[in-house]
């Protein structure tokens, strides 16, 4: 699965938006058997800067998976 943005509700109320290419984002994982939403980014002169937000934290999340187009379907077979 690939996410192609999310929106997390926090439970302090803080919402967080994320997509990827927006500033740096690059991936977007969710870890269920860990506990946390992974966001890294692009790689920089001091390293890879990652956020990991705990799921016991969240309140709600929307996620939108990126699914290939039939023309990129066809091309992967």
């Amino acid at each position: 699965m690939m996410i192609d943005r999310i929106e997390i509700s926090m439970i302090n109320e803080a919402v967080h938006n994320f997509r990827r290419g927006e500033f740096g984002v690059e991936n977007i994982e969710i870890d269920e058997n860990r506990g946390f939403i992974e966001i890294s980014y692009t790689s920089q002169e001091r390293g890879i800067k990652k956020v990991i937000l705990p799921l016991h934290n969240v309140e709600k999340c929307e996620y939108f998976e990126k699914v290939p187009l039939k023309d990129e379907e066809d091309k992967i077979l």
